[in-house]
């Protein structure tokens, strides 16, 4: 069995195709695409600090992101019909 393995390892090293970590010639930066932030009526105001925010329409999200950047993400359990999946405030253009 482990003579089996070793063998198919071994066959699978030879004859695997190169890996290239950056496919964006293939398939596009998504800096291209704009970041699409969400309406100002559902952000919470400006200062908020708070790790969790209810907006308006009653959809809870959790603050997250790199950095610089604020994405409030939606509390899966609380989602209903019109909960969008994240709310970006202040985001990059390598995301979303």
């Amino acid at each position: 069995m482990l003579k089996t393995f070793a063998a198919a390892l071994t066959i699978l090293s030879l004859t695997a195709v190169p890996v290239s970590a950056d496919l964006s010639n293939k398939f596009g930066r998504a800096s291209k695409k704009p970041v699409k932030t969400a309406r100002a009526e559902m952000l919470p105001p400006p200062g908020y600090k708070g790790q969790w925010w209810t907006a308006p329409n009653r959809c809870e999200y959790s603050r997250a992101g790199r950095p610089g950047e604020t994405v409030w993400y939606l509390i899966i359990n609380t989602a209903h019909r019109k909960c969008d999946a994240y709310l970006v405030q202040r985001g990059f253009k390598d995301a979303y």
